[in-house]
């Protein structure tokens, strides 16, 4: 299977490649404006067929493309090959505005094309069973940063998407109840907090950046039982008056660990099948509609 990697900035050197290339059923394309870097990334990981310009690929026999360019590129790069019939994977957002979003959205069912959106902590194995079960009565996501405050555009897109996409576990967040707090540093955001019920589960997402380190922490709560994971790899559980350790094995990899392992592989399968589920769809939708959404009360606060 041929998949075309496009954009060789860091997270695709960091975060896609060194997976992708350890699968053996996949044989690599990379494309990159910069010459110089396409020539040291395809040294770098055995690959010999490379080319500058995105549109070419189409001619390379390609059965899908993975865009990780700038954000304001996406929607641009993902409609060229979805009209060419061509699997998509592109990372968040997949558009700037939820209309562009919905265009590619139309346009992949109309050609009956995955689009598939690279939000990893979907995948994360420590919490996944957990964050399924029907009976999650609160779950509380928490990603924060050191003295980063940001226009609020790249705030939410570029990183506190994140956040909302995990806690949008049914594709149907309702702003209709919603309370939304936002602190600022003159036009700049420096932290967002949401909470909301929804079908008697409450959530909490928030995003400092300001906080005094960079971290990510989620908690999650049942009846009689509750879960703490202030990382990727470990965390605690709470049952009966007791408290367990609950980790990843050691020397889990990096990578498997923060669910790019198993989003990769589930890409794939995708990809080969043509096939992306509906809810998956409906997640998609929502997320990039709930972004567009907020940055407008934001704006309007």
């Amino acid at each position: 299977m041929r998949i075309a990697v496009i954009g060789l900035g860091d997270i695709a050197t960091k975060a896609y490649l060194p997976v992708l290339t350890r699968l053996p059923e996949l044989e690599l394309v990379l494309c990159t404006r910069n010459p110089e870097k396409l020539a040291a990334v395809a040294r770098e990981y055995r690959i010999a067929e490379t080319c500058r310009d995105y549109r070419e690929l189409v001619h390379m026999n390609i059965d899908g493309v993975m865009i990780h360019t700038s954000s304001e590129t996406h929607a641009s790069i993902a409609t060229f090959f979805i009209e060419q019939g061509v699997p998509v994977f592109v990372d968040k957002p997949a558009a700037l505005n939820f209309a562009d979003y919905q265009k590619l959205h139309y346009l992949a069912e109309q050609k009956s094309v995955p689009l598939f959106v690279g939000f990893n902590r979907r995948y994360i194995p420590i919490w996944r069973s957990l964050v399924a079960r029907d009976d999650l009565r609160t779950i509380s996501w928490h990603k924060h940063r050191l003295n980063l405050v940001g226009a609020a555009q790249d705030f939410v897109l570029d990183d506190m998407i994140h956040v909302i996409d995990s806690l949008n576990l049914h594709g149907k967040i309702d702003q209709q109840d919603m309370q939304v707090s936002v602190q600022r540093q003159g036009s700049d955001i420096a932290m967002i907090n949401l909470s909301w019920e929804e079908n008697g589960t409450l959530f909490n997402g928030q995003m400092n950046r300001q906080f005094g380190k960079t971290c990510e922490s989620v908690s999650l709560s049942f009846d009689n039982e509750a879960y703490q994971f202030d990382s990727f790899l470990r965390g605690e559980k709470c049952e009966s008056g007791k408290t367990e350790r609950t980790e990843m094995a050691d020397w889990t990899d990096t990578l498997e660990t923060k669910g790019f392992k198993a989003m990769l592989e589930d890409w794939v399968d995708v990809a080969k099948s043509g096939q992306l589920d509906e809810q998956v769809k409906r997640r998609n939708l929502s997320t990039h509609a709930f972004c567009e959404q907020l940055l407008g009360r934001i704006s309007g606060a």
